[in-house]
């Protein structure tokens, strides 16, 4: 590796979709010898991989599920009460005795305790049994 490697190398850091063609006209090479260079890198395991350094976007939904024991008796009226909450992605009826499966979206930590207090709670007929935080989509 020399100096003309290093340079790549620290373009690629800030850039790593700069196309060959920037790379050489700051390196001062023909974009061949860039291509050429920059396959060497790779073949000889000095870049493994060309990605993304992801920042959480603040716009990003803090997401979280609850499970919720309803007054089966006035299911119909606890559905469509939770059905007119904007913050309510997802619901679920489950099976048996397992009640409802919702799936929440608040635009931060501060939104979900108003959520759950003014909004979920409230509704008669409903015991709320677990919360949980998405820390992770897997799939």
């Amino acid at each position: 590796m020399d100096l003309i490697d290093l340079r790549i190398l620290d373009l690629l850091k800030e850039n790593s979709r700069m196309s060959y063609n920037e790379i050489s006209k700051n390196v001062q090479k023909t974009e061949a010898t860039v291509r050429r260079r920059v396959k060497k890198l790779v073949d000889e395991g000095i870049i493994k991989k060309f990605t993304i350094d992801y920042e959480i976007d603040s716009k990003q939904k803090l997401n979280a599920t609850i499970k919720i024991e309803p007054d089966f008796k006035d299911i119909k009226r606890i559905l469509k009460e939770l059905t007119n909450i904007k913050e309510i992605s997802g619901l679920w009826r489950l099976s048996g005795d397992c009640g409802l499966f919702l799936k929440v979206d608040v635009d931060s930590i501060e939104q979900f305790n108003p959520l759950i207090e003014e909004k979920i709670s409230p509704i008669t007929g409903i015991k709320i049994i677990e919360t949980c935080f998405i820390t992770d989509i897997i799939k």
